[in-house]
């Protein structure tokens, strides 16, 4: 059953892996505690704009057919078959609240100002986990050529060059936010 989850999220898992075996690398982390803080905060890091179904289910659209679905397999606590759910469905709703550009920039102002803190280690790489699957989304969006859904806040103009220098921002704003970890 575990397994099963695994292959909705395998490369953003991977991604949040990778992010914490570079922390762990950078810093030269060597106590056990610390390392697996870091381990536990990426992977929740990678869950957390799921919650964006669930905003949507309980507060912006609750009487939406999908928000039954949900709050039922929330009731359930069928967290596998959520996820499921989430992955076959992600299309039907367009404008999400944490899967956007706003939400975006202000998670990688967030994210700098969390790690230029003395925060904890594990919301340190869950926030920047956050971050690192938030730049996935974009161009996992950008490639199923759904960018204007991406920036349907902001109401910019989402031709390729625009869409491109925002991804080199955010790419450089991780980089730095590796730096400063």
């Amino acid at each position: 059953m575990p397994f099963r989850f695994l292959r909705f999220y395998t490369i953003p898992l991977l991604l949040s892996i990778t992010a914490s075996v570079v922390v762990v690398a950078l810093n030269v982390v060597r106590e056990p505690t610390e390392i697996l803080l870091i381990f536990a905060g990426s992977l929740v890091g990678t869950l957390i704009l799921e919650i964006d179904y669930i905003l949507h289910a309980y507060f912006i659209e609750p009487e939406a057919p999908q928000s039954g679905l949900i709050k039922d397999y929330i009731y359930h606590r069928d967290f596998y078959g959520f996820a499921g759910y989430v992955q076959s469905h992600k299309d039907e709703i367009t404008h999400k609240t944490l899967n956007s550009a706003l939400f975006q920039v202000i998670l990688a102002l967030t994210t700098i100002f969390v790690l230029s803190s003395s925060a904890s280690t594990f919301i340190k790489i869950m926030i920047l986990s956050t971050f690192l699957n938030s730049i996935y989304r974009l161009m996992e969006a950008y490639l199923r050529d759904e960018a204007a859904d991406w920036f349907w806040s902001l109401r910019i103009n989402t031709n390729p060059q625009s869409i491109y220098l925002y991804f080199l921002t955010l790419v450089a704003t991780l980089f730095y936010c590796f730096y400063i970890f």
